[in-house]
């Protein structure tokens, strides 16, 4: 799951829809050790984003010219879209928190629904992506040390420092023409 996750985020950087598959295997890998782990929010949040990668393969299109362009959260009808999202995904948490019982820690439950918003801007090729995932990586670094998976908090690690090339190959396509 670890070196899935690493190249399917290099791909994403790069703007490459291959991103997608690799993704969802990377998501069936993660709900499993997740699960095992009693890290419940996230083994779910992760077969939610198998919907969410095959939205994002359709909405990307093909690589190429033809690709989605990146573009910048404008005060519109998607905002109130990606802010609709972080609240389902909060009152489902909490659902699952009052009636189900579930543990779900604070950060873990924060991790959880600002993934499911910036998944949705990756999938949208908003550039805001890249700034929501990094304080994900935040949130997720000191999560996975605390419950002791240190791979994983390493791998968050790398995913902070990649939200910055993200975003620079991101913001650097906007200003290139397309042909």
């Amino acid at each position: 799951a670890v070196w899935t996750s690493y190249t399917c985020t290099i791909l994403c950087s790069l703007q490459s829809r291959w991103n997608y598959p690799i993704g969802i295997l990377t998501t069936f890998l993660y709900s499993w050790l997740f699960f095992q782990w009693e890290a419940y929010a996230m083994a779910a949040f992760n077969l939610y984003l198998v919907f969410s990668l095959m939205f994002g393969y359709w909405r990307w299109g093909p690589d190429g010219e033809k690709s989605k362009e990146v573009t910048h959260l404008k005060l519109d009808r998607w905002l109130l879209g990606y802010i609709g999202l972080g609240v389902i995904i909060y009152g489902v948490l909490q659902i699952c928190i009052q009636f189900f019982g579930m543990n779900i820690s604070n950060p873990e439950l924060w991790a959880t629904v600002l993934s499911g918003v910036a998944q949705f801007l990756l999938d949208n090729k908003r550039i805001e992506t890249w700034i929501v995932w990094a304080v994900v990586n935040i949130i997720s670094i000191g999560f996975y040390i605390h419950i002791e998976l240190y791979l994983v908090a390493f791998q968050y690690m790398f995913f902070l420092a990649n939200t910055f090339y993200g975003y620079y190959m991101w913001k650097r396509s906007m200003n290139e023409p397309r042909t």
